[in-house]
């Protein structure tokens, strides 16, 4: 294996920048996108197992690339120093054993070694010097979150302080520039240094904490067990971390800070002091706090950690967007074909024929409109935000949605197929919804010389279950293809086929929303098949 990255594995933010890094992994070895984020998954349930029971844990990315030039692998590794690792087999290994090409988990005396093989399709086109462009850009990679950047900083500073001990004004300098706080205590709890950012914190100096023990910054119910755990620790001579709630002395608030205490030991290996970092991880303990709150959230943990940024301000623009959809749009266009329709109706008669083409080309155009506005509110409100899988029987799903184009399956003598569809779990509105826009779609583009004939049924893929949707419409050149499933995208005329160009859009968007996949194929003139592939587990 050639080694691409490393990632220690210390909390439960670690997971963060190991779910990141996969994907990006995966991303330069050309990975689709839901791919990427299988591997990933896959690396953070094994990341999680070992920060839990593990210790002294190291999470190595690179790829196998000698076993032949035909195949290629993405590995993720992990090294751990606990033996007894093994006998914490637990549904994470379970759950991420399922989701690689191969899983193997190899003990020695020393350690455990957990190896993740993910296959590269098209991996012929991977070389030497790809691989180093990859290691490359790891290597210059900017820290991509706070907690990555303190980390980085914090081991940097350790790493100084061994070169700096007889230089205290350098050390002091350095650790004031850091936005934590640095500390170092004796064997009795009493801080023998810390950074300008202790007082800034809590308003008190070294010297004031050291006579108060720290009584007037823990809570009441923290302050016992804060000083036991601390003793625990001195008598073991073991470094350790723990999450405890600080005052702030300029709000008064108690905020969530993540302490981390580790020995300092002289040539004979006893312990002289003890030094370590106070971090600012509040933001983190209430966002965890509102994952737990929310079952749906809860499960979806993973990729909210890396999607909460992109996913916050997606859902503010959405959200903006439906606000004026709503009320700036909606309100006036409504007006425009209400007083055309009156104008039309009452003044026809004194309007010659030119100006009753321009109504009707307003009229025309405002009904377009209104429709344009109808589906983008739709696309808009395809998000996982509330929603809840529910077993559902895919047959009542394709009934449902023909009942809907009753009238216009009845006007073009359309005959529709569908043979028997599995029962998975989905969001039913959702699917339901892309199953009428794939049908209406097959009776709309379908060859005037003959009448519609749409076939639906499944076909198991692996893990995966396929829906396709097979018609003998005009079909379609297949170099569109990676135009058709985005917004207003049309490959015909408006005025031979009616339409705004947003319903594959929305197809495409339910599909994602299943952590699934939706393309196509087609020639002109002989029909489409449209390929729906979903996890037979949703």
């Amino acid at each position: 294996m050639q080694e691409i990255t490393r990632i220690t594995l210390d909390t439960d933010m670690d997971l963060v920048l190991v779910h990141k890094r996969t994907m990006k992994l995966g991303e330069l070895a050309g990975l689709s996108l839901a791919s990427q984020t299988t591997f990933a998954t896959a690396a953070s349930e094994v990341a999680r197992h070992v920060i839990e029971y593990g210790h002294n844990a190291v999470l190595i990315l690179g790829i196998r690339a000698d076993i032949k030039d035909s195949e290629k692998f993405l590995i993720a590794k992990v090294l751990d120093r606990n033996i007894n690792l093994t006998e914490k087999i637990n549904e994470n290994l379970v759950y991420a054993k399922r989701l690689v090409d191969h899983f193997t988990l190899d003990r020695t005396d020393k350690s455990i070694e957990i190896t993740l093989e993910f296959r590269i399709p098209g991996a012929h086109k991977i070389i030497g010097s790809r691989i180093e462009q990859w290691i490359s850009s790891f290597s210059v990679e900017q820290p991509v979150s706070p907690y990555d950047e303190i980390k980085r900083k914090n081991k940097q500073l350790q790493e100084l302080a061994e070169k700096l001990k007889a230089s205290e004004t350098q050390y002091r300098d350095v650790t004031n520039a850091l936005p934590l706080i640095i500390f170092s205590v004796n064997q009795e709890g009493e801080l023998l240094y810390a950074n300008s950012w202790l007082k800034t914190l809590t308003g008190y100096e070294a010297t004031e904490l050291n006579e108060n023990k720290w009584k007037p910054v823990l809570r009441e119910q923290e302050f016992t067990f804060a000083w036991e755990n601390w003793w625990q620790h001195v008598t073991e001579g073991t470094s350790f971390k723990r999450e405890l709630e600080l005052k702030n002395i300029l709000t008064g608030d108690f905020i969530w800070h993540l302490v981390t205490v580790m020995p300092v030991t002289d040539e004979t290996g006893e312990v002289t002091y003890w030094t370590g970092s106070i971090v600012d991880i509040h933001a983190q303990k209430v966002m965890e706090q509102t994952l737990r709150d929310n079952k749906e959230l809860k499960e979806m943990k993973l990729l909210l950690e890396e999607k909460v940024g992109e996913l916050n301000r997606s859902n503010q623009e959405l959200e903006q967007f439906a606000y004026a959809a709503s009320h700036d749009l909606q309100e006036p266009l409504r007006k425009i074909v209400y007083y055309s329709d009156y104008l039309n109706k009452h003044y026809s008669e004194q309007i010659d024929e030119r100006g009753k083409l321009y109504f009707g080309n307003m009229m025309s155009a405002s009904q377009r409109m209104t429709q344009l506005i109808h589906d983008l509110l739709n696309f808009s409100r395809i998000y996982r935000e509330n929603l809840h899988l529910v077993k559902t029987d895919l047959n009542a799903l394709a009934t449902e949605a023909m009942n809907d184009l009753d009238l216009a399956i009845k006007t073009k003598h359309a005959q529709i197929e569908v043979s028997q569809l599995p029962v998975i779990s989905v969001y039913p509105m959702q699917m339901r919804q892309l199953f009428q826009n794939l049908l209406s779609n097959a009776i709309k583009f379908s060859d005037e010389k003959r009448a519609p004939c749409v076939k639906v049924y499944a076909e198991a893929n692996g893990k995966d279950v396929q829906l396709i949707f097979e018609d003998n419409g005009v079909g379609f050149e297949e170099k569109y293809l990676d135009k058709m499933f985005s917004l207003f995208q049309r490959l015909h005329s408006r005025e031979k086929y009616a339409g705004t160009g947003i319903g594959l859009a929305i197809c495409k968007k339910i599909a994602d929303l299943h952590n699934g996949t939706i393309t196509a194929s087609s020639q002109p003139g002989n029909g489409a098949k449209f390929i729906l592939t979903l996890p037979s587990v949703a």
